[in-house]
């Protein structure tokens, strides 16, 4: 009987003996109530008084209880599957021995048919009930992926010594930890595309590439418009096919980028990744062999500079594809197109220059590369490169003062009181005059070549310097000013 008809049973007690006799036959003319299944209500009760017992630190009866609560309340599901509520508390009672597949999938079975009923409050009690599993199910997997990340961020990367290993170790028990928790909370509240999206990136974060593409891929099954989920299955096939090229796998690499591509033919992330993949590949082979992947590097680098036209790296990438691949023309526009984006990029300057005397293109060089030098004047290499391109132009006396100067910075020892060194030379001296005329330098540097000592003054501001042998002038080396003097044959050396 249901408690409103025990409350009509009561009410007959107070009511006259012709009333009764009527009440009593509309009692039997009325649909008698069902009493509910003994397991379900018994069920019921174990979890209440189950609950009480953990409550109060009985942990032996707390464990008893729950499970003749899982017990009964099976033989209920099984015997009256209509008891919406009492599959609510099996989903309670298998969420709290942990037992994540069966508790979701009951109170999945709960919240469906308490919806069926128009119950919406016990709706709320089931669903809150079962949110309230997968929380702290999935909050135990977030904070272990916090914490793996915390011992060793870029996870796969090799250790390279035995702290880093014992720290890669942690972070892995970490990160398993971290999918049991996560598992459990999806079992729980299945196609909760937050779980899967955090489940599939615990096995990115691993390396585990193809693990994640699967996640992602059944996650969008059954939440085909989840934005982010779209975007975590993009990345993962992404970082898919670079662990291809990190494992050398450069052919199968190539393959992967290019399938990427032919469903997105816009994205310039992919032929940054692909223009990566030939270049590695180049860099595998020996002599000629490279140059077509170094070619093929700079296409796809110059495709994605062509999609993201703001970003220098991309031009700058595909140009030294195409100078390592002797595309020289090639290489100068995007040399030139890096330049254009960052005019004071003294490596881009100085490749350009390298270019264009490839191409026999020496004023252009000279000019190119001596901006390079305004830029970086202490820059031993820009010497030496702008001397090397004097000399291929006929101009050896330029290129004799830019060598003086390379040499001197790259084997000469700085004096650490540079006025006073030069203090000491005879004023009847060339260095003597010249001490009188230009005043201290900035920097003196004494070197040594062919058994010979030479000091070379540096006036950096003056832009200009003094090599001297013993007080004698050597070589003045100017180079406030390119001189464009070209003086080689167009097609010579």
């Amino acid at each position: 009987m249901t408690g409103g008809n025990r409350e009509d049973v009561l009410r007959l007690h107070h009511v006259t003996r012709g009333w009764m006799v009527a009440v009593l036959l509309l009692a039997i003319a009325a649909p008698r109530a069902e009493a509910r299944n003994p397991h379900c209500s018994g069920g019921i009760l174990y979890v209440t008084q189950a609950m009480r017992d953990k409550d109060k630190g009985d942990r032996e009866s707390y464990e008893r209880q729950m499970h003749k609560a899982i017990a009964e309340l099976s033989t209920c599901a099984a015997e009256d599957p209509a008891d919406a509520e009492a599959l609510g508390y099996l989903g309670w009672a298998y969420a709290e021995v942990d037992s994540a597949g069966p508790a979701g999938k009951a109170f999945q079975a709960s919240i469906e048919g308490l919806k069926a009923k128009g119950d919406k409050k016990k709706v709320d009690w089931a669903t809150g009930n079962r949110n309230s599993y997968w929380a702290r199910s999935f909050n135990d997997g977030i904070e272990h992926i916090r914490v793996a990340q915390q011992a060793y961020p870029e996870f796969t990367q090799t250790p390279v010594d035995e702290a880093e290993t014992t720290l890669k170790r942690e972070a892995e028990k970490h990160y398993q930890e971290a999918i049991t928790y996560l598992t459990r909370a999806s079992l729980i509240r299945p196609n909760d595309p937050q779980t899967i999206r955090n489940l599939g990136s615990v096995h990115a974060f691993m390396g585990q590439f193809k693990e994640a593409q699967a996640v992602f891929e059944e996650g969008l099954k059954v939440a085909p418009g989840d934005t982010a989920l779209t975007e975590s299955l993009k990345s993962v096939r992404v970082g898919y096919a670079r662990s291809l090229v990190s494992s050398k796998k450069y052919d199968e690499a190539i393959a992967y980028f290019g399938d990427l591509l032919k469903t997105d033919p816009n994205n310039s992330d992919h032929y940054l990744s692909l223009g990566g993949a030939y270049f590695d590949r180049a860099q595998s082979k020996e002599a000629e062999a490279r140059k077509a992947d170094f070619k093929l590097a700079g296409d796809a680098y110059g495709k994605a500079a062509e999609l993201k036209p703001g970003d220098a790296d991309l031009s700058f990438n595909a140009a030294l594809a195409y100078q390592n691949g002797g595309a020289w023309d090639k290489a100068e526009a995007q040399w030139r197109l890096t330049i254009k984006q960052r005019p004071d990029d003294v490596e881009a300057l100085s490749s350009l220059g390298m270019v264009l005397a490839e191409q026999k293109k020496f004023s252009e060089a000279i000019k190119t590369v001596h901006s390079a030098v305004l830029l970086k004047p202490q820059d031993k290499n820009m010497h030496r490169q702008l001397g090397s391109i004097y000399t291929k132009a006929g101009n050896n006396a330029k290129g004799t003062e830019e060598l003086m100067l390379y040499l001197a910075m790259q084997s000469g020892q700085a004096a650490a009181d540079p006025a006073a060194t030069a203090k000491a030379a005879k004023p009847e001296t060339a260095a003597g005059k010249t001490l009188a005329s230009d005043g201290p330098p900035d920097q003196v540097v004494t070197w040594t070549s062919d058994k010979n000592t030479y000091e070379t003054w540096f006036y950096w501001a003056k832009k200009r310097a003094y090599t001297f042998q013993a007080g004698t002038l050597m070589t003045k080396s100017d180079w406030s000013a390119a001189d464009l003097t070209v003086s080689a044959a167009p097609g010579g050396k």
